[in-house]
C-alpha cells in the first residue's frame, strides 16, 4: 500500500516552494501525494498543473484534513503570519497529536520566529513541526541564533528557487514583450512590491507607498526613458497605487498584477528593485542586478543578501542615485539548490 504524504499551504510563496517537492514525491511510485490549501496558493497549484482539493482555513479543534485522509506525513510550507492566519501552526500540532510526523519548508530567509509562534508572547516559537527545512547554512545558523533547536532543522535547499533557469528557458520573451508593448532594445526596470503597511504598519520604518514614492522620485525629471514595470504582489490593492501613478504620470510606468508571473516580469526586466521580496532573491539567482530600497529601516535588515552583503541596499530617503548605475553582482556562493535526494532518502527513513 502507498505511503500518504499530505501537502499544506494557503500562500503563493508557500505554495511555490512546494510544487517541486510535490512533483518529486508524485514521481515516486510508493507514495501517494496529497494537496490541499486555500487561498492564493490555489492559482499557484492550478498555474503549476498540480491537483489539489479548496478547504476552509483550519481551525485548532479541526481535526477533519488530518483525519479525512489520514497521512503518513505532513509537509507545509511555513508563510503565514499568526495575526493573519495560523493553518499551518494547526496542522503540526493536530499531526503530532495523531502521531504523524510534520515537516515545513520555509520560502524566505526572513521573520523565523514569527512564523512559528502564535498571537500572544506566551505562544514565541510555540507552534513547530518536527523538522524545519531551513533551506541552507546561512538559515540553519540565524535560526539557531534566533533559539531554534539544530536538531530540528535540516537544510533541503529551496525547490522553487532551484527550478527557476530551467522555467526560464521556457518563456517566450518575444511574447511577453509584445504584450506589454516594448520593442525588443527597450532598457526594463522593475519594482517589486509587497504588502508591508497591511502585515508590519510602521514597524518596518518604510511601507511599500513610500517606498515607490522613493523609487520613481529617482526618476522623475530624468531624460532617460527606461520602461518602468510595478509588479503588485497578490494582496496589494491596485486602488491604494492611484495617487502614486497619477503623481509620477510623466513618467512611462506600468502597473502588472497577475497577468504576468513573477518569474515573466524578472525575465524580461534588466535591474530589479524591491524590499524584502522573494523575487529579489530571485532576480539574483538569474543574475540580475538587483537592489533592496528600504529608506527609513529601524530594525535588522529582513532581506538576507542585503544583510549578507551580497546586493546593495539604500537605507536613506535623502540618498538620491542613479539606480541603473548598479553593477551585475558577483554570485558568492548562497546555496539554494534543491537536495532532492537527500529529501527522498530522509522520507524514505521517515515512513520505513
Amino acid at each position: 500500500m502507498k505511503k500518504k504524504i499530505l501537502f499544506f499551504s494557503c500562500e503563493p510563496g508557500g505554495a511555490e516552494v512546494l510544487i517541486p517537492a510535490i512533483k518529486l514525491v508524485q514521481a515516486q511510485p510508493q507514495y501517494e501525494a496529497i494537496v490541499a490549501g486555500y487561498g492564493y496558493a490555489m492559482e499557484r497549484f492550478s498555474r503549476k498543473k498540480i491537483q489539489h482539493c479548496e478547504i476552509d482555513p483550519v481551525q485548532k479543534e479541526d481535526f477533519s484534513l488530518i483525519d479525512r485522509y489520514a497521512p503518513d506525513l505532513l509537509i507545509t510550507s511555513a508563510t503565514s503570519l499568526p495575526a493573519v492566519d495560523m493553518s499551518e501552526k494547526h496542522l503540526w500540532q493536530q499531526a503530532r497529536q495523531r502521531g504523524v510526523h510534520s515537516l515545513a519548508f520555509l520560502d524566505q530567509w526572513q521573520n523565523y520566529k514569527v512564523r512559528f509562534s502564535g498571537i500572544h508572547d506566551e505562544e514565541l516559537l510555540a507552534y513547530q513541526p518536527d523538522w524545519i527545512n531551513c533551506l541552507n547554512d546561512i538559515g540553519k545558523s540565524e535560526m539557531m541564533r534566533e533559539g531554534f533547536d539544530e536538531a530540528r532543522l535540516i537544510a533541503f535547499g529551496h525547490p522553487y528557487l532551484s527550478s527557476l533557469k530551467h522555467d526560464l528557458l521556457a518563456l517566450d520573451m518575444g511574447r511577453i514583450r509584445s504584450n506589454l508593448c516594448l520593442a525588443a532594445n527597450d532598457e526594463v526596470v522593475l519594482f517589486v512590491s509587497e504588502p508591508i503597511r497591511e502585515y508590519y504598519g510602521d514597524r518596518r520604518g518604510y511601507d511599500q507607498y513610500v517606498v515607490l514614492d522613493y523609487f520613481l522620485t529617482n526618476f522623475a525629471g530624468s531624460a532617460n526613458q527606461t520602461k518602468i514595470l510595478i509588479k503588485l504582489h497578490p494582496k496589494d490593492d491596485i486602488t491604494k497605487f492611484l495617487d502614486i501613478g497619477e503623481r509620477f504620470k510623466a513618467l512611462p510606468l506600468r502597473f502588472v498584477g497577475n497577468e504576468l508571473s513573477p518569474l515573466e516580469c524578472l525575465a524580461i526586466s534588466d535591474s530589479i528593485f524591491g524590499m524584502t521580496s522573494i523575487m529579489l532573491i530571485e532576480a539574483y539567482v538569474l543574475g540580475k542586478k538587483t537592489a533592496s530600497l528600504q529608506p527609513g529601516l529601524c530594525v535588522e535588515d529582513p532581506m538576507v543578501l542585503s544583510r549578507h552583503n551580497l546586493i546593495p541596499v539604500m537605507l536613506s530617503s535623502s540618498q538620491k542615485c542613479n539606480l541603473l548605475e548598479l553593477e551585475h553582482q558577483q554570485l558568492s556562493r548562497f546555496d539554494i539548490d534543491f537536495k532532492a535526494e537527500k529529501l527522498l532518502d530522509f522520507i524514505g527513513e521517515i515512513l520505513h
